[in-house]
This record gives C-alpha cells, structure tokens and sequence, in this order.
C-alpha cells in the first residue's frame, strides 16, 4: 500500500472542513449531524473519523481555520502604506466571517457551546486572545507609524485598544443575530466615527 504524504493527509482534512462548514452554514452546529457532514463530503465514515474522532474536533478545526484566515488578513493590512486606521477593523473582520459563515447566528451558536464544551471554550478564549493579540499589535503599530508613538506607548495603547476592538466584532455578532432590527451598516459606521484612533 502506498504511503500517504503529509500533503494528501492536508488536503483530505481540507475537503473535510470545508464540508463541514457548508453543513454548519445550513444547519447551524448543533443541528449538523456527523452524517450530514460525511454525506456533503462525500466520502466515507472511516474516512472523516480517521482525521477528525468527533463532530467536536471538527467544529474546533473548521472555526480555527476561519480565526486563522482573519489574523492573516489582518497581518496583510499591517504590511499596507499607509495602514487603514485601526477603526475600520471591525467592519473588514465582520465582512470576511460572515462571507464564510453565511450568518453571525453560527458564531454566536459556537460561543454557546464553549458553555458545555471544554474544547470548544478552550477554543472561543485562545480566539479572543490571538485576535486581541493581533489586532492590539496592529493598533501598536499604527500609532507609531502614523503619529510617531514611542512603541512602549503605543504597546500600552495597543492592548487597550485591541480589547475595544474585539468587544466591537462581538457586538455585532450578538446583535446581529439576536436583535431583529438591528442595522448592521449604521452600528459599523458608529464604530468606525467613535472607536479610538
């Protein structure tokens, strides 16, 4: 029997997840059956177990692909001169998730399963830390490129801010998902006048 490169092993849990998340656009997480996501595959039940054990670990991978996904865009818009200003952050993050989720709904549904969940309450605060992490840096860096901020300054300034920003994206998620007449673009425009620069 042939060997399985690492590569085939990458692409293979690639088709899986994607999968998976057409499923989870659909039925939302919970509601997604094991069987829904080997059906939408397309391939076996050996096959989506031999890489993924539970419907958990998959839910795990697919919205840490996605996590993966933002924080390198963001990484991208830090190379840019000039730097958008750190308030239109939120709406360049809310814009990319919901492309890939088709609903704040599924990550609002994520978060809630973080309550019963360990592995995905592990995963929902290793999100909020990377993403303060990341989007802090980005504020850092901002400060010192644009108004000449000493960077321990800036750092300072950074992780506050960066904290803002996440609570900002939250806040649209929640909303969004929860309050019918809740105005999407009106609450991004708020966000991106009064948010610090």
């Amino acid at each position: 029997m042939p060997k399985v490169t690492e590569e085939y092993r990458a692409a293979r849990r690639d088709e899986i997840a994607d999968a998976a998340l057409r499923a989870f656009r659909r039925k939302g997480f919970q509601a997604a059956s094991m069987a829904e996501i080997i059906a939408e595959s397309g391939l076996s039940a050996g096959a989506i177990y031999g890489h993924y054990p539970s419907k958990s670990a998959l839910v795990v991978d697919v919205a840490a692909r996605i996590v993966d996904a933002r924080i390198a865009s963001i990484e991208e818009l830090a190379t840019l001169d000039p730097m958008p200003a750190p308030p239109t952050l939120p709406r360049t993050l809310l814009t990319a998730m919901l492309h890939e989720l088709g609903a704040p709904g599924l990550m609002l549904q994520l978060w809630g399963e973080g309550v019963t969940d360990p592995a995905v309450r592990d995963l929902a605060a290793s999100v909020v830390h990377r993403m303060r992490a990341t989007l802090g840096g980005y504020v850092s860096q901002w400060h010192q490129r644009t108004h000449g901020t000493p960077a321990d300054q800036a750092d300072a300034l950074g992780v506050e801010q960066g904290a803002l920003f996440v609570a900002a994206v939250q806040g649209y998620i929640v909303q969004a998902a929860l309050v019918a007449d809740f105005d999407g673009e009106a609450y991004l425009a708020a966000q991106e006048k009064y948010l610090p620069r």
